[in-house]
């Protein structure tokens, strides 16, 4: 004679694996999208770099700040020549230009940090490419460079800084380092309390919010384990 399993037996076990499934699921999803802000993060990464290489060349040089991209921007917006307005005009693909603010904005209202800090969006110079990231630059008048944010899906969520939004400083040789790896600023350039979301509160720019992050990514093999 065959002995079935009773109601409770069968209850208790969908219980076990309901609980199981509970536990773990959130942490499949978690690794699953992390490794999809990585994978997106290195893609833009390899696009910036691609692009400073191909002005370099198209003007001659092998000094990013030699060229029409690494001087402060013009005056004029819409019709600019020179700086990070220039640079993500001409050498990315976009479908939305000049978005940080306005109605066809391209950033999020507001940015975290990795410890729920509040932080605030990039007020520079902003593109959408046409794989969704956005990318905003300016030229930092402390640290004479080009800095910049990359949120790989543009205003989209999460919005935190080391997971879908990351900062960086261009390089002479048309490389990228973490924002502030060069700073005048040893207080910057020597401070390492609040790399990549170490700082419990808030942090009043998103550059700094996301410091460190990049060399974290690139170190750990592009994969987001932190």
């Amino acid at each position: 004679m065959k002995k079935g399993f009773t109601l409770s037996e069968v209850l208790i076990t969908l219980g076990i694996i309901g609980t199981i499934a509970a536990l773990t699921i959130p942490i499949v999803v978690a690794n699953y999208k992390n490794k999809l802000y990585a994978t997106q993060m290195k893609k833009t990464y390899g696009q910036i770099i691609e692009a400073a290489q191909t002005i370099m060349n198209d003007e001659h040089t092998n000094n990013f700040y030699t060229t029409s991209a690494g001087i402060p921007q013009d005056d004029t917006t819409e019709n600019c020549k020179t700086g990070a307005c220039y640079f993500l005009r001409n050498y990315f693909k976009t479908i939305n230009e000049n978005c940080a603010t306005g109605d066809h904005k391209c950033v999020g209202d507001s940015y975290k940090t990795l410890k729920g800090g509040t932080t605030y969006p990039p007020a520079t110079f902003c593109v959408q490419t046409t794989n969704g990231a956005t990318i905003c630059a300016g030229h930092n008048s402390t640290n004479q460079v080009t800095s910049i944010t990359v949120d790989i899906n543009g205003k989209d969520g999460p919005n935190i800084a080391g997971r879908d939004v990351f900062s960086m400083d261009m390089k002479t040789d048309g490389s990228l380092s973490d924002y502030g790896s060069g700073s005048n600023d040893p207080i910057i350039a020597g401070a390492d309390a609040d790399l990549c979301g170490a700082a419990d509160g808030n942090v009043s720019i998103l550059n700094e919010a996301a410091r460190g992050c990049l060399t974290k990514l690139i170190e750990s093999g592009w994969v987001m384990d932190y």
